[in-house]
């Protein structure tokens, strides 16, 4: 070979090895300092059953980092963000949970960390990558199986003990969206989308991290896995059924109880106990909510039971928390309790009741029989009579399944009210 063509070859391949060096080279580290960049991401949170993805938005407002977390139709908005060159902390709102992450050669990874039963802290990994919003697939399927409708669901753990559930889903194209209801509430808002056969649902709020894969049967059945968190995995089966419908375990349970009197002291979040018999709750309407801050279906009752405290308190209307928190610890309970106080404007007495067990509320509070949810909701008239009691509760993801419970519960409470002594 000539000389000088032997030079020209020498120095294209010593360009093209630092030219294919320089792609390979992790960014420079004022890329890796950079803080959290505003626009839509494509965020994933590891599960046992694959990736769990959502969609987060990164704004700024006043000068710093805030955050929209999308599933479904809800968007949360997330303002407490420690937002540093290279790594930031976001915090939900109302709950002890976060996420911690740095950012990396294509975006950020970390972990959520989500806190459980006795305070221990689990850690889920997180990824996220800017400039991507889809959900579980970039390329739609063009002709997907139709999964739109009402279905009668059952859940069975690794026990092979079945529990009953009724999903609710709209389709446009491949896209899904939806809720499951249960006797202990509902799922809250899900996002996913149908790939051939392959249905796929996912939520991450901040308070629950869901994930559903399902195979649509060649006999027109759902057959899958739930996971829910790290923590547990549950079969899934489901028919198509109009007409399914739920039975409230409570209000049988409440009325086989009924020579228990209803009664309760815990201390609030001061320290102070308060009673049922406090001159407070005397001659009044009172709803007594019995749940956690790290619940998310009582995040949705205090969004709905505020406004309602606030319009009919002064008729007499009085409303009590009484928490089973994931802390054995008094100030770590109160803690996580003033953070759900603060996020919803709570302005009625919050009790830390004990640890977050079924079994054990329903002994602190025989007249119910049996607690079978968080939240469960009591409703007690002036003369201290139970009147009514509702295992879990219907949010904003249920449509008119809310709509229906806040007419009828609302109606309630007016009548109640305007009973006499």
């Amino acid at each position: 070979m000539h000389t000088s063509a032997r030079r020209f070859l020498t120095v294209c391949t010593a360009a093209a090895l630092i030219g294919l060096a320089a792609c390979g080279r992790p960014p420079h580290p004022a890329a890796r300092n950079a803080r959290l960049t505003p626009g839509e991401y494509h965020a994933t949170l590891l599960l046992p059953g694959g990736e769990l993805p959502f969609g987060f938005t990164v704004v700024t407002e006043d000068g710093r980092a805030g955050a929209y977390v999308r599933n479904g139709a809800e968007s949360i908005h997330v303002t407490e963000i420690d937002d540093e060159p290279g790594h930031f902390v976001l915090r939900f709102p109302g709950y002890a949970n976060r996420i911690e992450a740095s950012r990396d050669a294509t975006g950020y990874s970390g972990v959520a960390v989500m806190v459980r039963r006795g305070g221990r802290e689990v850690r889920l990994p997180f990824r996220a990558v800017a400039g991507q919003n889809y959900r579980f697939f970039q390329t739609p399927t063009p002709s997907p199986a139709n999964v739109a409708g009402r279905w009668a669901v059952t859940f069975t753990d690794k026990n092979g003990v079945g529990s009953p559930a009724i999903a609710e889903l709209a389709q446009d194209g491949a896209r899904v969206v939806g809720t499951v209801l249960d006797p202990t509430g509902d799922h809250r808002f899900l996002e996913g989308e149908v790939a051939g056969k392959e249905l796929r649902l996912s939520r991450f709020d901040g308070g629950s991290a869901f994930l559903y894969h399902a195979t649509l049967e060649a006999d027109g059945t759902l057959d899958g896995t739930f996971w829910s968190g790290s923590w547990s995995e549950d079969r899934l089966t489901a028919h198509r059924d109009e007409g399914a419908s739920l039975t409230d375990p409570a209000v049988a349970a409440a009325a086989q109880a009924t020579e228990a009197p209803f009664a309760f002291s815990f201390p609030d979040l001061d320290g102070h106990p308060v009673a049922f018999t406090d001159e407070r709750f005397r001659d009044k309407v009172v709803i007594v909510s019995i749940g956690g801050s790290w619940c998310p279906n009582c995040h949705d009752e205090a969004a709905f039971l505020a406004p309602l405290y606030e319009r009919l308190h002064a008729s007499g209307l009085e409303i009590v928390y009484l928490e089973f928190e994931y802390f054995g610890d008094f100030a770590a309970a109160v803690a996580a309790n003033r953070r759900f106080v603060e996020e919803f404007k709570i302005d009625w007495p919050v009790l830390i009741a004990g640890i977050s067990d079924k079994d054990a509320a329903s002994r602190m509070l025989p007249r119910l029989g049996h607690v079978y949810a968080f939240p469960t909701t009591v409703v007690l008239d002036r003369k201290g009579t139970l009147r009514d009691v509702h295992s879990g509760f219907e949010g904003p993801a249920t449509g008119k399944h809310y709509d229906e419970f806040r007419e009828k519960f609302t109606a309630l409470i007016d009548r109640l009210l305007a009973e006499q002594n």
